[in-house]
């Protein structure tokens, strides 16, 4: 059976570090494992660029309109930072949802591109998130890469082998062509991958489409196409979900009030803030703060990790 002896082998150390709802990381630096008993609620996440690997169970993601289903024997890739919604659809106490994801190292990728003339098939069309079939090679190697949790004095010798092999079959995978274009300076996906790390480290500022179609030599609406070709949504959207969700973060994680936390984020209204949040995550500012505040954190509905890896 597929991966049978990983799958096992992730459960077991799932156990053993009692894994809850959100991701757990590893000893392996960017390595994390995650389990589900049941299915969840479609709720926001945040992605950052990773690959999954689905071993058990079935969950899935929205790009837009279209919903994206990661079974097992799929290989998941998410090649940008990307606010989007998420849940688990196949899960149980007696065969939980299980996948094994890892952080990619974007640098590495660069290298090597560099390094070998053609990788993998491009057809100019690439999304932030990308599945396709699991191929031997690539689960081989994240077997290899999660048989060092217990072996921390080979993690230094071995662990850069591994990425460097793992991170190769990701760039060549028939599902890796975002991954491809990214590294090619002038590719439309490169130019917007400049305009979400500026979005992210901007986020509670006013957007200037124009400007920023400008900053990356796009018409205005050539850069709305190719946004929300990459990420699904367009810019304007893609900053209010991160807003949302770091405010929620901030309420949650850091006990701020509902109304500093619409402001940390760029709300000048907190009543607009507290209508889009109550849209977007089902219930209002003040209940999710309650939720947190009477122990309700390990509820799916409540949990905010700061990103979802898998």
């Amino acid at each position: 059976m597929f991966a049978e002896n990983l799958t096992q082998r992730v459960l077991n150390y799932a156990d053993r570090q009692s894994v809850g709802i959100e991701p757990y990381y590893t000893e392996i630096p960017g390595l994390s494992v995650v389990r589900h008993f049941r299915p969840t609620d479609l709720m926001p996440v945040l992605y950052r660029p990773i690959f999954c690997l689905v071993l058990q169970g079935a969950k899935q993601t929205c790009l837009g309109d279209e919903i994206i289903t990661f079974v097992q024997r799929r290989s998941v890739i998410v090649g940008l930072e990307l606010p989007t919604f998420a849940r688990v659809v196949e899960a149980s106490r007696d065969r939980p949802y299980v996948a094994v994801a890892l952080q990619i190292d974007m640098t590495l990728i660069k290298e090597l591109a560099a390094e070998v003339d053609a990788i993998g098939d491009d057809d100019g069309r690439a999304s932030a998130i990308a599945a396709g079939e699991a191929d031997d090679a690539v689960v081989n190697a994240m077997d290899r890469l999660f048989g060092l949790v217990d072996k921390p004095a080979a993690v230094a010798v071995l662990r850069p082998l591994i990425m460097r092999e793992i991170h190769f079959w990701l760039l060549s995978a028939s599902h890796g062509g975002l991954l491809r274009q990214l590294v090619r300076t002038n590719s439309n996906v490169a130019r917007i991958s400049e305009v979400i790390v500026h979005i992210r480290r901007n986020y509670a500022e006013a957007l200037r489409v124009p400007e920023l179609a400008r900053s990356v030599g796009m018409s205005e609406s050539a850069f709305h196409q190719h946004f929300k070709a990459v990420c699904g949504t367009t810019p304007l959207q893609f900053q209010k979900r991160l807003r949302l969700i770091e405010a929620r973060r901030l309420m949650i994680s850091e006990g701020q009030s509902v109304s500093s936390a619409a402001a940390a984020v760029g709300y000048e209204s907190p009543t607009q803030f507290s209508r889009e949040f109550a849209r977007m995550f089902g219930s209002s500012p003040r209940e999710h703060r309650h939720a947190a505040a009477s122990g309700q954190g390990n509820d799916a509905r409540f949990a905010v990790p700061a990103y979802m890896d898998g």
